[in-house]
């Protein structure tokens, strides 16, 4: 494998450090007016302060201008590229707290601002329309996101930093996703490509990190509550929260509840519909979920704090929409998820680390699928009841030391150990009473999934005008499981390591514009379901264990460009990932059964997106991205590779971001790259592939006192019938999205 070389962690007379990091954050939207909280001391990692030209800026300019003068900066509604940065004491991120300008890899922050516009029924919407991420949905309360064309296994998915994406991830799509509350969310953090030195293993296609809600502290007691309540046309789909939030003395408190309960899809309805799809109400795409949170925040001293982290997530009645009624009935009811966390982090003056952070974490799904089989081979009387449980352990450590003049260095360590649970009972309603069976669960009861690693990245200024930001990790992962395959039993307890690197440049050509390029390289081991899991929740068939895979490892190289001027800010990124060892699912053979190996594999392709200011509330923006992926070894395309396609719109904000317009154009191209896998997966991708679509959407939303709003967002105006590639459930027709929110 080709192996990065880390420059030296410090070179003797460099100069310069991180003085472009940027200690700013967007802003999230109010309800009511309120002077910006003070918080716990930021994190100084930066030698020096702001540039001098940024000390030297003059304030905004007043709303009532048709648009500033050319001192003016991105304000809080429009923020420029220098404001939006990903900070380790927000929620777990890991590096130097470089703003996206300077960053050297692809990173989008989708806002608090952002999020409530759109107003996200599930965390499936929450990332919809963002560059470089398709949002797959097998079935409605069901979303898997794809980054750089890959999913499942190879995109690591955080919340608050503590690994969400566990051992039992399946191959392809999956719906954990979703059991993520999208109304606890306060921003998302979207790395594009690997993310495998800061983060471990499965970061080949990208790292997702949810940051949750907390209060905000702002040296006064207060208790503050709120509702919001969502009503949906298309699925005549209700969604409840309330929320209360607070501060007494040292401690802070966010927490509430959930309700959401959705009916049937009422999908689009063009006439030229083709072979596969059908017109009205979907059926098997109805769904209902409830969850709760809360979060507490002690203040230890003026520079450190401890966090208890609790959400739970229990969906129910959950089809998996592509099998119905074609051939089986699959139901996930319930899907749960819950996730305990205690953080301790603060700042210091001294010793090794200006910023510390440790987190010890307690995650756990727990999943329940009824299976009744249709086809003529099988008996419809059986109703299959498939569960299994993965509980997961996690300490982690995190710190960063500002080394003056060379920069700043982030390492850490960190631990993740996973315990299964698995069982299936069949229930033969043939009989009087029914007969029951127990048999083996599809994953061995007795696995376990260690890992453990070890990572420093160095963010260095050498030049003011060059950033090097460079890494290194060291990954151990340890399996255990009895396993059956081939009428053969036998225990396996593999063990795998590597050494992962990463480097990356940032050259600011001018205050306005940066050259950007990495090389980064991604590891994943084999996982449980890999290893050790007769896996038939896919597609078609039966999916097969392999003992023998070999870890997946890929080199990703990326080249791009940065803009950041007063009216119009740009990202364009050309990529390329090299796949070794790639853990590849065969199409099923005439038994139905299918085989994974390891083969060579490639990605590349093309990212933009923009906006440009035309004053100071209105905006035009924007994205386009393109995906191409191919097996080396077979010469097949890869599977469910997204399509091209982009956004287009117009937005207004005013009132500070509590009053918006938006409208925007979705284009997508069809999809008819396929390989024998997609072609024969016929109940989620019609024959000759997915045809293309565009629609039409707008967002309104409006302060009618101090402390009420309404919203309303219409997906589809012209009620297109569309499907996201590889899906088994259609896009929405024309939805009116109303809603109400009210603080107190």
């Amino acid at each position: 494998m080709t192996r990065i070389t880390l420059l030296a962690l410090f070179c003797v007379g460099a100069s310069g450090g991180l003085v472009h990091a940027q200690q700013g954050t967007t802003q999230p939207v109010a309800l009511q007016e309120e002077p910006t909280p003070p918080q716990l001391p930021r994190v100084e990692v930066t030698p020096e302060a702001d540039s001098a030209e940024a000390q030297e800026a003059g304030p905004l300019e007043s709303p009532s201008s048709s648009f500033p003068s050319e001192t003016f900066n991105f304000n809080e509604l429009f923020p420029s590229l220098t404001d939006q940065v990903a900070q380790p004491w927000d929620g777990g991120s890991r590096g130097a707290p470089l703003s996206v300008f300077d960053n050297p890899r692809a990173i989008d922050i989708i806002s608090q601002q952002r999020l409530i516009e759109k107003a996200p029924l599930d965390m499936g919407q929450a990332l919809e329309n963002e560059v470089g991420v398709m949002m797959q949905r097998t079935g409605r309360g069901q979303s898997s996101p794809y980054i750089r064309g890959l999913t499942g296994q190879q995109v690591l998915i955080l919340v608050d930093g503590v690994r969400m994406t566990n051992s039992t991830f399946r191959s392809g799509p999956n719906q954990y996703f979703n059991t993520i509350d999208p109304n606890t969310v306060d921003h998302i953090e979207v790395i594009r490509g690997p993310g495998s030195v800061l983060y471990g293993g499965d970061a080949i296609g990208g790292v997702i990190n949810v940051v949750t809600k907390s209060a905000n502290y702002t040296g006064l007691n207060y208790t503050t509550g709120g509702t919001i309540q969502r009503f949906s046309s298309a699925d005549l789909g209700y969604t409840g929260r309330v929320s209360v939030e607070g501060y007494t003395e040292s401690t802070g408190f966010y927490g509430g509840g959930t309700y959401g309960n959705y009916n049937n899809l009422d999908i689009g309805g063009s006439p030229d519909a083709p072979v596969g799809f059908d017109v009205g109400r979907q059926p098997a795409t109805s769904w209902r979920y409830n969850a709760a949170d809360l979060k507490v925040t002690y203040l230890v001293d003026d520079s450190s704090e401890l966090i208890f982290g609790l959400q739970h997530y229990r969906g129910e009645d959950i089809f998996r929409t592509d099998r119905y009624p074609s051939n089986r009935e699959s139901i996930f009811d319930p899907q749960v998820r819950d996730l305990y966390y205690i953080r301790y982090q603060g700042v210091s003056d001294v010793g090794l680390a200006d910023f510390y952070q440790i987190t010890t974490s307690y995650h756990r799904t727990d999943e329940l699928r009824k299976d009744r089989d249709y086809r003529m081979s099988a008996n419809p009387n059986i109703v299959s009841e498939r569960s299994f449980f993965d509980e997961q352990f996690g300490l982690t450590f995190s710190f960063m030391k500002d080394c003056d003049s060379l920069g700043t260095v982030s390492y850490g360590f960190d631990w993740y150990h996973d315990e299964i649970g698995s069982a299936r009972t069949d229930f033969n309603y043939g009989t009087d009473p029914p007969a029951i069976t127990d048999r083996a669960g599809e994953i061995p009861d007795d696995a376990f999934y260690s890992r453990y690693g070890a990572y420093v990245q160095w963010d260095f200024w050498m030049t003011d005008r060059l950033l090097l930001s460079s890494g290194v990790r060291y990954e151990h992962v340890a399996a255990g499981a009895t396993v059956t395959a081939n009428s053969v039993t036998d225990h396996i307890d593999p063990e795998y390591q590597d050494w992962i690197g990463n480097i990356g440049l940032t050259y600011e050509l001018t205050d306005e514009l940066h050259l950007v390029g990495s090389i980064s390289e991604g590891f994943r081991a084999p996982n449980l379901d890999d290893l050790a899991t007769i896996n038939g929740n896919v597609f078609v068939g039966t999916q097969l264990p392999n003992p023998d895979l070999q870890p997946e490892t890929s080199i990703t190289y990326e080249v791009g460009t940065k803009l950041n001027t007063e009216r119009f800010r740009a990202q364009t990124f050309v990529w390329w990932n090299d796949l070794q060892n790639f853990i590849d699912t065969s199409a099923p053979n005439t038994m139905l059964l299918l085989d994974r190996t390891n083969s060579q594999a490639y990605l590349n392709g093309v990212e933009f997106s923009a906006e440009y200011q035309l004053s100071y509330e209105w905006s035009v923006y924007g994205n386009y991205w393109y995906t191409y992926g191919r097996n080396v070894d077979t010469g097949q395309p890869l599977s469910r590779i997204p399509p091209q396609q982009g956004t287009l719109g117009l937005r207004k904000r005013w009132n500070d971001g509590r009053d918006w317009f938006d409208t925007y154009a979705w284009i997508v191209d069809k999809q008819d790259r396929l390989n024998d896998r997609d072609i024969s997966d016929t109940n989620r991708i019609p024959p000759g592939g997915t045809p293309g679509y565009t629609t039409l959407n707008f967002r309104y939303g409006r302060m009618i006192s101090p402390r009420q709003r309404l919203s309303l967002n219409v997906e589809n105006i012209f009620d297109e019938q569309y499907r996201v590639h590889g899906s088994g459930s259609d896009g929405p027709g024309i939805n009116a999205l109303l809603t109400y929110e009210l603080t107190h």
